[in-house]
Parts: structure tokens; sequence; C-alpha cells
């Protein structure tokens, strides 16, 4: 038998009554049936825990050193218990609002919006490369709202307690290069085009866009060569402003005054799902059809940030979001 919380609450209740019969009391069980739960547990660990003394029940030898490593669990599952109720009880019209993800303009769009509502004292806005840590974070209360892109992979999941709602399903992946780089036409560029050039993008591994990046690559029978692999936001762009690199942009990325153009990867091979995560029973879950229609509205505000978004935005985009 291997030894449960519930072993050491036993022990614990013993111990600290002194009595089988009134740890039983205390823990809502028969005498009998503490006695046969304390003979098991015995049995498990090899030797009595406790004798029988003129006052009452007392501790062997092993039995101090197994309630000290036990008391030592149950203080940290208390600990744990406590720092749970603590992030569960947040979220009320005096705390910040914590908004986590990882999309962008749509990120900070939608922060700016909430910080507007009467029902939202401040935003406070954290980033995850990984979108598993930002929809975990939501569960384990840590974050009120996230705004994730998923790839399409097999095996997403939700995890318990957190409602995933639907933004967008299939979001087009673009590319970034410089304004002069040989294949930067005026309108989509071909796959094969954009990986006969390096790319550049997040260290690989680092998160499921890497496992669905090499999943495309191996469907189109193309090879990504990426010798370049930083972590900060400003190399990448400096590399892809200098030529020697074309990277991935989300749909809503801008033209950029310093020579980066976006473009539209002919046929949509790559896209990606934007959901929101949030908790029921909190503030986001009272107001998450508003906040689901300002990401739509913020959508259709970021018209104009590239000609490769207001195309598909055009053809696509708006269809798919029809509450605009």
């Amino acid at each position: 038998m291997e030894l449960e919380v519930r072993h050491l609450r036993a022990l614990a209740a013993i111990d600290d009554t002194g009595s089988l019969t009134r740890a039983a009391r205390l823990l809502g069980m028969t005498q009998p049936a503490l006695s046969g739960l304390l003979k098991r547990i015995e049995h498990s660990v090899g030797g009595a825990l406790f004798f029988r003394a003129e006052y009452g029940c007392l501790p062997t030898p092993l039995g101090a050193e197994v309630l000290g490593e036990a008391r030592v669990v149950l203080n940290s599952m208390s600990a744990i218990a406590e720092r749970a109720g603590e992030w569960s009880r947040r979220g009320g019209p005096s705390d910040p609002l914590r908004v986590g993800g990882y999309c962008g303009y749509l990120h900070v769009a939608v922060s700016r919006w909430l910080r507007e509502q009467p029902w939202c004292a401040e935003v406070s806005l954290q980033e995850d490369l990984d979108e598993r840590i930002s929809v975990e974070k939501v569960a384990t209360g840590e974050l009120d709202l996230a705004l994730v892109y998923r790839p399409p992979l097999a095996g997403l999941t939700t995890p318990p307690g957190v409602v995933g709602v639907v933004v967008h399903p299939a979001e087009p992946v673009f590319v970034m290069m410089a304004h002069d780089h040989p294949i930067a036409r005026s309108g989509p560029v071909p796959l094969a085009d954009i990986f006969d050039h390096a790319w550049v993008d997040e260290p690989p591994g680092a998160t499921r866009w890497w496992t669905y990046l090499s999943q495309v690559c191996h469907e189109h029978g193309l090879t990504l060569r990426q010798p370049h692999n930083p972590q900060c936001l400003a190399t990448l762009l400096e590399l892809v402003g200098a030529k020697l690199a074309v990277g991935p942009a989300l749909a809503t990325s801008r033209d950029r005054p310093d020579g980066i153009v976006v473009r539209a990867i002919e046929g949509t091979p790559m896209w990606q799902e934007l959901r929101l995560f949030h908790r029921p029973d909190t503030v986001v879950a009272q107001h998450i059809e508003e906040i689901h229609h300002q990401v739509m509205v913020a959508y259709a505000a970021r018209r104009g940030c590239s000609p490769a978004f207001d195309a598909w935005w055009c053809e696509r985009g708006r269809e798919l979001l029809p509450a605009v």
C-alpha cells in the first residue's frame, strides 16, 4: 500500500488527540475502521508507529520520524490550498485583470479596451511564448483571460475548469522580409520561394509552433534552413531588415517604416486558431461576449496595416467574423 495524504492526516489526528477513539471522531470514522487503517499503514512502513501508554497513544521512535515527515507534507498541502484560494479570490473590482497569451496587436488592443470598462480597474499584461503555459495559468488562476494562437495539431486539450472560445478558426500565417528582398513581390509569395532563403524564428523545440512548421515543410517536400535562433524580437527584426533571413508574421502585423514588409503566402499553407480562454464564474466570464466582440472590432480596425491583411480581410476575414 502506498501512503496517501489521508493516511498522513490519520496519523496526525492520532498524535494530536492521543487517542484512537478521539481521532476517529475527529476524522468522521469509527474506531475499528481507524484501528484497521493504522495497522495497514504500519504494515506498509514496516513497524509500529504508536504504543499505548498510561495517558493514551504515543508515537514510537519510528512513528516520530514518520510524523515529522507527514506534517511537512500536510503543511505543504495546506499552503497549496491557501495559495489556490488566494488566486481564486482575485479578479474583484479593485484587482488588476490579468491578461496573458502571445498575439501581438490584438493583445494590446483588447487590453487597452479593457482598461476603459467600468468593471475593470486595471490591466496586467503578461506574455508566454508557449500557448500551453498561458492556458495552464488560466486554469491555476494566475491569469483571468488569455488570447492564444494554437497551431492545428492533434492532441490539443483544454484543462478542466477552463472555457475556450474560438475567435478565428484559421487565421493565416504571413511572412515578413526586407522591402528589397528578392522575393518581396507585391502579391502572395510561394512557400517554396520562401524556404529557398534562410528562415528566422523562435529556437527549435521551444513551442508546438516548431512542430507545426516542420510538419508543413514535410507535407510540401521542403527543407527548413534556420541558421539564426534569436530570442529577442529586436534581433529578429534586425536580421530580417538586413536581408539575412525571412520570418513568420501574424496576419495583423504592420508593414514597418524601417523597410520590413509583410506578405501573404500563396495558397495559405499555414494558419492558426485564435481562442480566448477564461474560467467560469469570474468577471471575465460575465463579459466574455463583449470581449469576444471587441477582438473582432480590433481585427476590423487593423485595416491598412498591410496590403496582405487588407486582401485577406476582404476575401475571408470579414465573412468569418460576422459580428463586425
